[in-house]
């Protein structure tokens, strides 16, 4: 098999760069008060978002989304030749219902956390490939029916676990392109599954953290992960010390992550996750 565009055994190089079109957002009040909320397209005052379900107002965040993205870009939805989605219900009811009217083919995904990401990858994969000249990608999520499908439903009123997070009431959406001013997709790191054995529903936190980074045995000057800064190389294997910025295993994860990784001789010296810092 010609398999020219792989660099790794985790990253591809696309031989044409793909570009972001547009991108649009919705979400609900507790987002809208956050530090990313005059960021927001749209932010409704409750979690209901004039829905009678939350599983319903999940579904409408994506529409939301997805037509404040193809407003940005001056664009219909039929100019789109496919879009991949998800969410975090059953059989991506969300997106299912959410853009059953679109009339554009479509690829349900679930990737939870990383839905946007498999989203994008998938969708600029089709465009470098010739297969759709416009792609959108959409993912949602909403705080309530997660609970609901994960955890304890907020009927019961439980008592949350120190180590309980907030899933995100929200949704975005990005139109990608053959053409455009960018920014662009260029290379595409895919992770792999690490499964430290947490069973916690309520710790996301220590089970994300050793998938935060995946550093191994790539060519010279390239790295494969979830990697936002290389910062130095060693050795000529090209493994990497990483500056890890933003991942969502906020305070509690590094306490994981900072054994788990010296252990496997991935990382040395001082890292920082989600504003914590760890050494």
């Amino acid at each position: 098999m010609n398999a020219e565009k792989r660099l790794g055994a985790h990253t591809i190089q696309l031989a044409s760069p793909v570009a972001v079109l547009a991108s649009g957002c919705a979400a609900g009040r507790k987002e809208g008060e956050g530090p990313l909320g005059k960021s927001i397209d749209v932010v409704y005052g409750d979690d209901l978002a004039g829905q009678d379900s939350w599983e319903k107002a999940e579904s409408h965040l994506q529409r939301a989304a997805l037509k404040a993205a193809l407003r940005q870009g001056s664009a219909e939805i039929g100019a789109m030749d496919m879009v991949f989605a998800g969410d975090l219900l059953n059989q991506c009811a969300g997106s299912t219902f959410g853009l059953r009217e679109s009339g554009v083919p479509f690829y349900g995904l679930y990737g939870a956390c990383s839905t946007m990401a498999e989203a994008l990858s998938l969708a600029a994969m089709c465009i470098d490939g010739g297969f759709a000249a416009r792609a959108a990608a959409v993912t949602g999520s909403h705080y309530c029916s997660a609970e609901r499908e994960y955890r304890m439903p907020l009927d019961y009123g439980g008592q949350r676990a120190p180590t309980a997070q907030w899933t995100v009431t929200g949704a975005g959406a990005v139109l990608l392109g053959t053409r455009g001013p960018g920014p662009f997709i260029t290379h595409i790191a895919t992770g792999k599954i690490v499964d430290a054995g947490i069973t916690d529903a309520a710790n996301m936190g220590a089970a994300m953290a050793p998938a935060s980074v995946i550093i191994g045995p790539y060519p010279k000057g390239r790295c494969a992960g979830r990697v936002l800064q290389n910062t130095e190389s060693k050795g000529g294997e090209g493994l990497y010390r990483q500056r890890l910025q933003g991942h969502n295993i906020y305070t509690v994860g590094p306490l994981i992550l900072t054994p788990f990784h010296l252990s496997q001789q991935f990382l040395q010296g001082a890292y920082r996750v989600a504003g914590a810092r760890a050494g």
